[in-house]
């Protein structure tokens, strides 16, 4: 974790525990977790809600487990996002937290 976070404090990212973590803003750290769904179709809005919360949950985890990480997010806001892995041509957004604001980045049922 030590060497993640000399690349957060570079303004890079790094992924870890299934997370992509980025600090390329000032004051802000973007988590970014991919849905586990394969079909964007399949998709609903109750089942990325709780991608989400899993997105959040597994951030909280890595912040009580590495102190250091801990003390490099304190004053930061911390933005979370569910992304979909277009088997490999790149993300699509579904959804992010912001300040506790939640938004949907793409239409869903």
């Amino acid at each position: 974790m030590k060497g993640a976070l000399i690349l957060l404090k570079a303004g890079k990212f790094f992924n870890v525990g299934g997370l992509k973590l980025s600090a390329e803003k000032k004051g802000v750290i973007e988590v970014t977790g991919w849905s586990h769904y394969n079909i964007f179709s399949n998709l609903t809005k109750t089942e990325c809600l709780k991608e989400l919360e899993e997105i959040k949950f597994l951030f909280k985890k890595m912040i009580e487990n590495f102190s250091d990480l801990k003390s490099f997010i304190i004053d930061r806001d911390i933005n979370y996002n569910l992304d979909f892995d277009d088997s490999g041509k790149g993300s699509i957004g579904i959804c992010s937290e912001k300040k506790g604001i939640l938004v949907w980045e793409t239409e869903l049922k």
